[in-house]
This record gives C-alpha cells, sequence and structure tokens, in this order.
C-alpha cells in the first residue's frame, strides 16, 4: 500500500498567485472600523449608570427598600418571577458598624437589622411620583 495523499503535497504544485496589494488594505480599513466600533461600544457602556449602591451611604432617617425573597405560592397561581424584588419604605432608625442598618416602618413599627447588600436607595420621580423599585 503506498502513503496516503496528503493535501500539502499539492501545495507546491499550485501556481503562485501575484501578492494583491488591495485585499490586504481592505483588510486594514475592516480592521480600523472594527477597532472605532468597538471604542464606541466602550465609550457607551462606561456612559451607562451603574446599579450598584457602592456609594450610597444611608443616614438616619432616609428612606430605603429592602430586598424581598419571592416566596412561590403555586396553588394561588403566583410565580416568583412576577413578585416585586422589593418591598416596602422603609426608614433608616440606626445606624450600625459593619454595613448593618436598623430600619423601621415609617409608622414607628421595627423591622429589622439588614446590611448594606440587602437595601436600594428609594429615589423618588421628577413628577413628585414614588418609585418603588
Amino acid at each position: 500500500m503506498g502513503r496516503a495523499f496528503s493535501p500539502y503535497r499539492a501545495v507546491k504544485f499550485l501556481p503562485e498567485e501575484p501578492e494583491d496589494t488591495s485585499l490586504s488594505e481592505d483588510l486594514q480599513t475592516k480592521i480600523a472600523k472594527a477597532y472605532e466600533k468597538m471604542k464606541e461600544k466602550i465609550n457607551t457602556r462606561n456612559k451607562k449608570k451603574r446599579k450598584d449602591n457602592r456609594h450610597w451611604k444611608p443616614k438616619l432617617n432616609d428612606k430605603a427598600l429592602l430586598r424581598a425573597q419571592p416566596v412561590p405560592d403555586a396553588t394561588a397561581g403566583v410565580t416568583a418571577k412576577f413578585l416585586r424584588p422589593y418591598e416596602g419604605t422603609y426608614v433608616v432608625t440606626k445606624v450600625t458598624p459593619r454595613s448593618t442598618f436598623e430600619l423601621s416602618e415609617e409608622n414607628g413599627h421595627f423591622r429589622g437589622k439588614f446590611n448594606k447588600k440587602l437595601l436600594k436607595e428609594h429615589k423618588k420621580a421628577a413628577r413628585g411620583d414614588e418609585i418603588t423599585n
């Protein structure tokens, strides 16, 4: 039996084509356009507001929302994806070290102690309506 055919053996028999400079220039322009597009996307991503609350420092009597653990109820037809992720409008009544805050309802009823990771700043809309999430 002879050797298996390899396509690399046939390469030496192919005629050499003259190098086309227009193709390399076209490729360079495509690469330049791709870099420009990539830079534009980076700029738009950097302009978007970050959704984290690491710069928010709650003080006494600030309003905050509390992250809720969704509890679905299949018999009632309530699924977790339709439940609100944050609940209530609570007031910060005490600030303790290590980013722990005591929350109370607006009528003074104690809600509990929570870490800052579970809280979100309560903001008001420009027209006066309150935003709940």
